[in-house]
């Protein structure tokens, strides 16, 4: 599957990514709007996209109506046909136009795309044939190199919603290594604060019927996770995660794939903790137990 089919979010972001070239910005709001998909690069899915209808929105944005995005004929593999996406409404705001439009990321961005479908099997198979909804808002304080993730969830009345918001220090956009490879900027970052929100109301079963009909044997995998949940759940206790967030996690796992209720992990360190410190955890390390702790893990299922 090709990274237009994998990417939904990505529709957003291609949206106001750098375009190919600096371009001056329209003075006229809705012509900048209308100029977004015209710099947008040549293999962005956005780039000269079908739209119904365009107009400004909120303080610094955009709304566009009736976006239908067709994969370029270059990227669709051999004996099979192009995917389109389809949006019926896309709202941005709190976007940096001149930024844009001058080859550099937008440090702010509050995004809404209602009524998403794709005209692709593969993608109809896991996420089915209803529309649903992609929500983004993000802020970069270029000063303080603070990243705010406030809002990133997927949505649907028949799939549920999956949401996670957070912070981060120590993200320098300017660094010229981030700019080309984006995982650099988790090198120097800090966890500030996370919080992760799943609600089941069907994706768990659209998932596994999609596994089996590849001839995978998803229901035997789950019962052998189940089981080995015990192992998972004693390592978590190991390294000092609180027992209230353990047993709820464990709850979870055993309810699968059928939760009773939605699911929420956060973590609210005491201070900032560096990413590159968790991957020196180790069970029964007294060091490694102080800074679990220190993260304030908090985990509810209802």
């Amino acid at each position: 599957m090709s990274v237009f089919r994998a990417s939904t979010a990505a529709a957003l972001v291609a949206l106001v990514t750098a375009p190919a070239f600096a371009a001056e910005v329209p003075s006229d709001p809705v012509e900048r709007c209308k100029g977004l998909l015209t710099i947008a690069p040549a293999d962005s899915p956005m780039h000269n996209a079908q739209v119904g209808s365009v107009e400004s929105f909120g303080d610094s944005g955009c709304k566009f109506t009736d976006v239908k995005m067709t994969e370029p004929a270059d990227k669709v593999a051999a004996g099979e046909a192009p995917t389109t996406v389809a949006i019926a409404e896309l709202t941005i705001d709190k976007l940096d136009f001149a930024k844009a439009y001058d080859s550099k990321p937008s440090p702010t961005m509050t995004a809404q795309a209602k009524g998403i479908s794709i005209d692709n099997p593969q993608v109809k198979a896991v996420l089915g044939e209803d529309p649903f909804n992609v929500a983004i808002d993000y802020r970069l304080d270029e000063g303080s190199k603070q990243f705010s993730l406030n809002q990133f969830e997927l949505s649907g009345d028949s799939l549920g919603q999956l949401s996670l918001d957070g912070a981060l220090d120590g993200v320098n956009s300017a660094d010229p290594a981030a700019a080309a490879d984006p995982s650099q900027l988790l090198g120097t970052a800090s966890l500030r604060k996370i919080k992760l929100h799943f609600e089941n109301k069907g994706i768990i079963d659209k998932v596994i019927a999609f596994a089996t009909a590849q001839g995978e044997d998803p229901k035997t995998a789950i019962e052998q996770g189940k089981s080995q949940a015990v192992l998972g759940m004693a390592a978590l206790s190991a390294i000092g995660v609180p027992e209230a967030a353990v047993k709820s996690l464990m709850a979870f796992a055993q309810d699968f794939p059928a939760p009773k209720g939605p699911l929420t992990i956060s973590m609210d360190p005491s201070a900032p903790v560096p990413l590159a410190q968790f991957a020196t955890i180790k069970p029964g390390d007294a060091k490694s137990m102080d800074l679990v702790k220190s993260l304030n893990v908090a985990v509810t299922y209802n």
